[in-house]
């Protein structure tokens, strides 16, 4: 998902999105319906907008992004950070498209009493891949925990859940293309829900696949236990 640039770049992102690879599908598709749900719910809010040249804070709802670096784009580099309903979109339009450089942020809940990060998702804009190919690398730290999200060519990773209680993020997102291929744009999605209790009073959440995974497991383990021991 991706508020900037409505008309083209969003189709792209949900696009890609919703046809990535099938181990990716479940955790993608939960994911993207509580987007789709809120974007056509709750109106946007204004957009705050800068540049890398000008690099000031944003400020949208109850979010703050600071701490702005950009290195290896032009100064004329577009910061966008949107906003509908739980959902929040920090993106950017690279100008000119370039083949490395990284932008570096922090994004943080005004009221973390109330609310809270629930997922992060990254996308990103690569021209013409077949002639030489692009990484894009979200490297994620908060208090406690770190986690990095890769979109090879243009095509996004699973959505990230975190556990209870992560208020405030550090995000780089580092990019790189070989041969004629260039990064046009990239994009951070942030779902927020109210705020639950603390990660030590309950278990983080399992990723969908791990937690499919788990229950498979389990009803094997108890069915063999059910079964009597082999007469020696």
């Amino acid at each position: 998902m991706t508020m900037m640039r409505h008309s083209s770049v969003c189709g792209t992102f949900n696009g890609a999105l919703f046809n990535a690879a099938p181990a990716r599908l479940l955790l993608a598709a939960a994911v993207g319906t509580v987007f789709a749900a809120a974007l056509s719910a709750t109106p946007a809010k204004a957009a705050a907008i800068t540049t890398c040249g000008i690099a000031s804070d944003l400020s949208v709802g109850d979010k703050i992004i600071s701490n702005i670096i950009c290195s290896g784009v032009g100064a004329d580099t577009e910061i966008r950070f949107d906003a509908a309903g739980l959902i929040y979109d920090f993106g950017t339009t690279i100008s000119p498209p370039t083949q490395y450089g990284s932008i570096a942020y922090t994004i943080a809940i005004a009221d973390p009493l109330a609310f809270e990060f629930q997922a992060v998702g990254l996308g990103a804009g690569c021209a013409f891949p077949e002639l030489g190919g692009c990484t894009v690398t979200k490297n994620v730290n908060w208090g406690g925990g770190s986690t990095s999200l890769v979109a090879i060519n243009g095509v996004p990773p699973a959505t990230y859940l975190f556990a209870p209680g992560v208020s405030m993020l550090n995000i780089e997102d580092v990019f790189f293309a070989e041969g004629q291929t260039v990064v046009s744009v990239v994009n951070n999605s942030f779902i927020q829900r109210a705020r639950q209790a603390p990660p030590d009073s309950v278990p983080g959440p399992l990723p969908v696949l791990g937690a499919a995974a788990a229950f498979g497991f389990s009803r094997k383990l108890r069915a063999r236990i059910r079964k009597p021991a082999a007469v020696a």
